[in-house]
């Protein structure tokens, strides 16, 4: 085989990735789930159910909004990767911060997994999109 031939498979096998990348990676984006927009979420604590509004804005996997409920209002933070969201924000309890830490699947317009309480222990949390 010639030098020649050798470099026109090398660029031939860089056609065909650049092409693969071109035509693919577009539908793996499409597939990504988007979790902006407004959430009504209830989760477990010791005292009971807590229910609340979350607003949401993704870009990339950088997630950022606000909760709303009957404490107040808060910063949500969070990041995304494939169907796995972690969200978090700090509500004032008693004079006292408390993280709430969710880690749960986006599953279309329903996010299900656990919401992690500071020391207060952990519950099941649950969120359904309202709105975009």
């Amino acid at each position: 085989m010639t030098a020649r031939y050798l470099k026109g498979l090398g660029c031939l096998r860089c056609l065909v990735c650049l092409g693969c990348f071109v035509f693919v990676a577009p539908l793996l984006a499409q597939n990504a789930p988007d979790v902006s927009g407004e959430w009504e979420a209830t989760y477990v604590t010791p005292l009971g159910p807590q229910e609340l509004k979350i607003y949401l804005q993704q870009e990339g996997p950088r997630i950022t909004g606000h909760t709303t409920s009957e404490f107040g209002e808060f910063q949500v933070r969070g990041s995304i990767n494939g169907n796995d969201v972690k969200l978090s924000w700090t509500e004032v309890d008693g004079g006292k911060e408390l993280l709430i830490a969710v880690t749960g699947k986006v599953d279309g317009d329903t996010i299900t997994g656990t919401a992690s309480l500071g020391e207060r222990g952990s519950g099941a949390f649950k969120a359904e999109r309202t709105g975009s």
